[in-house]
């Protein structure tokens, strides 16, 4: 399988320094990140947290980007301009964009119509016009698949998927369940929901599901909903 490469942009203004690890331990399991590059007025006393030792540790590119009092979005505009130049070279298969900032639904749409892949990392206050856009969101802080899943949202989210993939009106592929979902809303991604995979997540209700397992190793299953 092709190792994909990664262009990863922050925009340091709208997003906290606390998720960085985890955005790079998310990204890792689409490829390897080889342009990152972060977006801020360094000279700016708020700048403490997104340091010179973060920046190092991660081997993140600093972009400096000047204030300008009669225009508020310089930084928006210089990560647009990255992107694009980003989007010059054939070397790069994923753009992931870290904000919360609903001023880029369109330069996601721009980078899904060039033939790549948008990645959207952000905080739940993420504008849902901006979640949708992107082939993939990932909420911030990324839920531990500990933690309590979103029960009765994340049920109904499977019921309604499983009804629309079940060719016989019966079993559906779990494979073909998540595809459903996620060509649907970008943003129904099991991490979301506090798990790795959709998977999981069926197996955690099995008061609303009934499985039957396709091979031996019970790696791959098939899943109807329960009858109220």
């Amino acid at each position: 399988m092709k190792n994909k490469k990664i262009a990863v942009f922050f925009d340091c203004e709208n997003i906290s320094a606390k998720y960085v690890e985890e955005i790079f331990d998310d990204l890792a399991k689409y490829g390897e990140a080889i342009i990152k590059q972060s977006f801020k007025d360094w000279e700016n006393s708020n700048s403490k947290a997104w340091n010179k030792e973060l920046h190092e540790e991660f081997a993140i590119e600093p972009i400096q980007v000047f204030s300008n009092k009669n225009y508020k979005n310089t930084a928006d505009l210089r990560i647009q301009r990255a992107v694009f130049e980003t989007m010059n070279q054939k070397n790069i298969d994923i753009i992931a964009l870290v904000t919360s900032d609903s001023d880029f639904r369109d330069l996601v749409m721009s980078i899904k119509s060039n033939g790549f892949e948008a990645i959207g990392f952000g905080e739940s206050k993420t504008p849902a016009s901006l979640k949708n856009a992107y082939s993939d969101f990932i909420e911030l802080p990324i839920k531990d698949k500990q933690q309590d899943i979103l029960d009765k949202k994340v049920v109904d989210i499977l019921k309604e998927a499983i009804n629309n993939t079940n060719d016989d009106g019966e079993y559906s592929l779990v494979s073909k369940v998540g595809m459903y979902l996620k060509n649907k809303n970008s943003s129904y991604n099991p991490k979301n929901f506090g798990a790795r995979t959709w998977g999981n997540i069926i197996k955690k209700f099995p008061d609303e599901f009934e499985i039957c397992y396709l091979n031996k190793e019970k790696s791959m299953f098939a899943v109807k909903n329960k009858k109220s």
